[in-house]
């Protein structure tokens, strides 16, 4: 009788990333193990809240964990504790980052087992039924295993090209934590070859990036599926781009935003977008989108200027994405962004058209798009040309930031704000900005979530939008002072002494924390006068 494998697919976050969210990819594996009818559990957490004690009791004989740069050391302190309780599981890391680097990986970190390159979910089932058979791993394709002292890495496994056949992923993580807010993959892959992206390397074989994307049918229905048995109302598309489509479906994001109207699903939801996207829209195709749910996007801006543009190898230009924002904000749709300010090749130049964007936009009221530097890793375009121009300190995984500027008095302010602004977790300046950048970046795609399902308190939500957005304002013009000021002393030459004058004078804990505040008021004022109407925040907040 062969071994009956018990199997936990696990999530770990970090503190700094702690929103608990569903962890879609090993949602979908489990989906597929279980079709099968392997044995699988789902667990997903924060380290400081994970119940080890359950896990013990478990005692999985195969531990599968998604790992990401940002939860790297995390997951192997939870890895390197259940194994003191539980020496006999394996431990197999899957997700972007161990494709990227499975052997470095599991050279670092002898307690692991397996390693998944790129797709999980047929590599994972061949994974288990290996182990039950015990019939060796040689033929698991898409696998790193340990044979002795050698790491063997097999050829990748081929892409699924019908996403249709797979079972919709398990909702366990959506139930057990109560979620209001549910994740939803419709297609694969991306269309875009950003020269900072891994895509290339974890969504194809060779270096091809193989788009895939499921009928529009397919996909209305998992929606319908999980409003009905959930009761759940907000979704998150989380494609790479939501746009993108193949010849047999050309209208594929029109044709699902239709058949939710058709199958009278009233929900909403936010999706990625790239930017010359508002170029496909008329007033019909965003009216269409908004009947729909359509509530809030996030862009792919990355830069104001179109030196960076080019580096960063995105289609869209400067003016673009001036006009995409504008286009989608008139339209009623709450917008974030992706911005990468600093990079090896900064200059003060690009740097004052930086700021110039993010001040006409009003998103440099969000601190971290001001200190944001360029995380360069190895199989991204960009890596290559970094490594071939010689500016590469350390060329290795723990390294994503080691890289000299070419502007070196650039490259010094980079590191001064980054390090004080963004990695210091533990200042409150740190707390309270942050507090101030999820306004813009999640707070008014709520408050459009919440508009759309309570329509009657259009009126009141509204007075509360405009008063954080003339707080936002004021912050926008006070951090883009501040920046100027910083890259105009930075261009006489850098100086420590100063920068720390000028952002002492600006960016101070009393400022944040009085504009925290502020919008804290505001946005706390607005849920009182909802739960005074009867809307509990239990009907719109996530947990």
């Amino acid at each position: 009788m062969k071994k009956r494998i018990k199997t936990l697919l696990l999530s770990v976050l970090t503190e700094k990333n702690a929103i608990i969210t569903e962890e879609i990819g090993i949602c979908s594996i489990a989906a597929y193990l279980r079709k099968e009818n392997f044995d699988v559990e789902l667990i997903n957490s924060s380290r400081k809240y994970l119940d080890l004690e359950r896990i013990y009791e478990m005692k999985p004989d195969l531990i599968g964990l998604p790992v990401y740069s940002t939860t790297e050391k995390v997951v192997y302190e939870v890895c390197k504790k259940i194994k003191e309780k539980v020496p006999n599981a394996k431990i197999c890391f899957g997700a972007y980052w161990p494709t990227l680097c499975g052997d470095i990986l599991m050279e670092k970190y002898p307690l692991v087992d397996f390693i998944i390159k790129g797709e999980g979910e047929i590599v994972f089932k061949n994974l288990v039924t290996a182990m039950e058979n015990e019939s060796g791993f040689s033929n698991v394709k898409g696998l790193l295993y340990r044979d002795g002292d050698k790491i063997i890495e097999n050829e990748r496994e081929a892409l699924i090209e019908d996403l249709d056949s797979l079972p919709f992923p398990e909702r366990d993580l959506l139930r057990n934590n109560m979620l209001k807010y549910a994740y939803i993959s419709t297609s694969r892959g991306c269309k875009a070859n950003c020269s900072f992206c891994w895509h290339n390397e974890f969504w194809g074989t060779n270096g091809r990036n193989q788009w895939r994307g499921r009928s529009p049918e397919n996909v209305v229905k998992e929606v319908k599926q999980i409003v009905d048995e959930y009761n759940v109302n907000r979704f998150w598309f989380i494609d790479d781009s939501f746009e993108d489509c193949n010849k047999s479906c050309p209208n594929r994001m029109w044709e699902i935003a239709e058949k939710i109207i058709k199958n009278n699903l009233h929900i909403s939801y936010e999706t990625y977008f790239r930017a010359e996207v508002y170029k496909q829209f008329d007033e019909k195709k965003m009216k269409l989108l908004k009947d729909s749910g359509f509530v809030g996007t996030i862009f792919g801006i990355e830069s104001g200027n179109a030196e960076d543009l080019k580096l960063y190898n995105k289609p869209a230009t400067a003016e673009d994405n001036y006009n995409t924002i504008k286009y989608f904000r008139d339209n009623d749709i709450a917008i974030d962004i992706g911005f990468i300010n600093f990079n090896p090749y900064s200059t003060i130049k690009r740097l004052s058209e930086n700021v110039d964007y993010l001040e006409k936009t009003c998103f440099a009221s969000v601190l971290y798009y001001l200190v944001e530097r360029c995380g360069i890793t190895k199989f991204s375009n960009i890596y290559y040309k970094v490594k071939e121009d010689g500016l590469l300190i350390k060329d290795d995984i723990d390294s994503c930031h080691s890289y000299r500027y070419v502007d070196e008095d650039v490259g010094k302010l980079s590191v001064y704000l980054y390090f004080k602004y963004h990695e210091n977790e533990n200042s409150k300046e740190y707390f309270y900005s942050k507090k101030i950048g999820s306004y813009i970046r999640e707070e008014f795609k709520l408050l459009n979530h919440i508009k759309r399902q309570f329509p009657e308190f259009l009126s009141t939500i509204k007075a509360h939008e405009d008063y954080a957005w003339e707080v936002l304002h004021r912050v926008n013009k006070n951090n883009a002072k501040c920046f100027r000021e910083l890259i105009s002393m930075t261009e006489g030459g850098w100086n420590k002494d100063k920068a720390d004058r000028i952002t002492e004078e600006y960016w101070n804990l009393k400022y944040f924390k009085s504009t925290s505040d502020d919008l804290e008021k505001n946005r706390l004022s607005l849920y009182l006068k909802l739960n005074k109407a009867g809307i509990e925040p239990k009907q719109y907040f996530n947990i």
